[in-house]
């Protein structure tokens, strides 16, 4: 699933394309910025599904978990119908006291506080969460994925994306997956990273997975990988990291 762009927490549900320097760029939104901006050949549906300012906060939270259950549909003006009718067995925070009614419901009280924690934890790294719009989707120990819905910001003058995005997300992935166990007494930087690139990006949704292949007592080896959305492998990162005491 792509978050969007726009606000970089909540589930895309609309995917839009536009070309950029004659290369189209894909963008993803969420409901609630799909409906303060007004997008045309959208906001009418929403309307016609009953959505307005006053419910548009519940259902942004809905879809959160309707999205995980049921997907959407072809036509998505039936599936906000269906958000806007369902008024049972709803929680819109995992952990509630809400009833839960199946195995994912159980696994999203159990996992998402932990998840959201790590990412709480890392929105004081501005220039990954806030500068480059840099998303956590999956964190334990020795491993992470995050994910970049690239703009115009992103690229360099001939179109293509930047180099420093590559290692700003190869950095971030590292630092998620070392030191999201955040009641740590370590907390592990990066001491050498050696970057190959293997293809250029063709535009769309890029993400990134770090794992670890050594770990010691004051040093470990990460491999890092970026790919496209079709899953094609954009860059290689080898990260070396130091563990010290956190202060």
């Amino acid at each position: 699933m792509a978050f969007c762009i726009s606000c970089f927490e909540r589930q895309a549900i609309v995917f839009t394309t536009r070309q950029v320097n004659g290369e189209n760029v894909d963008e993803a939104y969420c409901v609630k910025c799909v409906y303060q901006s007004k997008m045309p050949g959208v906001i009418e549906k929403l309307t016609a599904a009953g959505i307005n300012d006053s419910n548009i906060d519940e259902i942004a939270d809905k879809i959160e978990y309707m999205m995980l259950e049921n997907g959407a549909d072809g036509d998505i003006s039936g599936f906000f119908k269906k958000l806007v009718n369902q008024d049972t067995d709803y929680h819109p925070f995992a952990g509630s006291d809400a009833p839960l009614n199946n195995d994912t419901d159980k696994k999203l009280e159990k996992n998402m506080p932990d998840l959201e924690a790590v990412r709480i934890f890392f929105k004081g790294d501005k220039y990954a969460t806030e500068v480059t719009g840099l998303v956590i989707e999956e964190a334990q120990k020795g491993h992470s994925m995050i994910s970049l819905m690239p703009t115009s910001r992103h690229l360099n003058a001939v179109g293509g994306l930047m180099g420093a995005v590559y290692y700003t997300m190869a950095d971030f992935a590292f630092a998620v997956a070392e030191n999201c166990e955040l009641d740590s007494d370590t907390i592990t930087v990066t001491q050498t990273a050696q970057i190959n690139f293997l293809r250029p990006w063709r535009g769309g949704r890029v993400t990134c997975t770090a794992d670890i292949v050594k770990d010691g007592k004051a040093v470990c080896l990460y491999e890092i990988k970026v790919f496209d959305r079709e899953n094609k492998e954009l860059a290689l990162i080898i990260v070396n990291g130091f563990k010290t005491a956190r202060k």
